[in-house]
């Protein structure tokens, strides 16, 4: 994978300059229906026992637009650990290659059946569909998001509502490829397929579960999983649980089995400012690794395309304690 060009990050506004169209923040400049160039970044502050580290963890550019009215794209490249500054032994690094988050289009046929093709996000509960810092209510990301099913596939999402069904919306998808950039995936495989239902109950609840197999390229595990996800939204409190069950074929060591979850709450003072709590639970019986974490956090938005969070994490693993900040903007 090549490293792009200095003068990627001139695109927006040159484009902007030469079509002399207007930029709105969060959404980015607009030179049409079908071009739109944006962005975002965030940097991250971690204090723990052991380490004092800042990073400048995304930078990412984004384009998207309506190409007809059935069809429609979105690209998205991203740097990830772009500049990082350890205080505690004083040593600084730098990634500054971009890597291919997301290529994909969206193939719109009518209610009950569209078609998403390319590298996306697996559609999978709540988290995981949220993969830009600015738009979460914490800095961190549950260990139930980065470790049970891989985070993104390239391949096919057919989706739409149930016909008949009121309001059930489902996602067939599968992967039978190498990633587009297999060295940002937190799972790499070609063997992915999985199918995600989600119901709104109410316009306060909703809820839903997936269930998926996917074979990690590295070692050749075979992954069995099933989750669940719920959610409580009024104006001023979200509540959020999620949880997967996981069943793992390895080569040496027979079957085994891990859980994860999350159970968290926010509670919004006013629109700028709220309260947020974590609860989170993993257990990998493979290796016979758990952790029970405990979050609490704030999150203050000035507007909301930008964001200033910290949190304080507890892990029952003590050493693994720690203060986090984070500042992100999506421009």
């Amino acid at each position: 994978m090549r490293r792009y060009p200095r003068w990627l990050w001139c695109i927006p506004m040159v484009a902007a300059s030469l079509y002399g169209e207007s930029y709105e923040l969060g959404r980015g400049f607009s030179l049409g229906d079908s071009l739109n160039v944006g962005g975002y970044f965030s940097t991250e502050f971690e204090s723990s026992r052991t380490r004092d580290r800042f990073t400048a963890d995304d930078v990412a550019v984004m384009a998207y637009g309506d190409l007809t009215p059935a069809l429609s794209y979105l690209a998205e490249l991203e740097a990830v650990g772009f500049y990082q500054k350890d205080f505690t032994d004083g040593n600084e690094n730098s990634d500054r290659k971009f890597h291919i988050e997301r290529l994909y289009g969206d193939l719109w046929v009518n209610d009950a059946f569209n078609v998403r093709f390319g590298k996306q996000i697996t559609p999978i509960g709540y988290w995981n569909r949220e993969p830009i810092n600015v738009l979460r209510d914490t800095t961190s990301n549950p260990l139930y998001s980065k470790l049970l099913f891989p985070k993104f596939l390239t391949g096919i999402d057919v989706n739409g509502y149930v016909p008949g069904a009121d309001n059930l919306n489902y996602h067939f998808f599968a992967q039978s490829t190498h990633d587009m950039d297999e060295e940002y995936i937190n799972i790499p495989n070609t063997h992915f397929y999985g199918l995600a239902l989600e119901k709104e109950f109410s316009w306060e609840w909703n809820g839903g579960g997936s269930v998926g197999e996917y074979i990690a390229s590295a070692g050749g595990e075979r992954t069995r999983f099933v989750q669940a996800n719920l959610k409580y939204e009024n104006e001023a409190c979200v509540v959020t649980a999620e949880a997967i069950a996981a069943r793992t074929a390895y080569r040496v060591g027979g079957d085994d089995d891990t859980y994860a979850g999350y159970l968290q709450g926010l509670y919004r003072f006013t629109p700028q400012h709220a309260a947020v709590a974590r609860y989170e639970y993993y257990d990998r019986r493979h290796d016979d690794y758990r952790d029970h974490i405990g979050i609490i956090g704030y999150s203050y938005r000035p507007i909301y395309p930008v964001s200033l969070k910290g949190e304080y994490q507890w892990h029952s693993q003590n050493d693994e304690n720690r203060f986090l900040f984070s500042f992100a903007v999506l421009f």
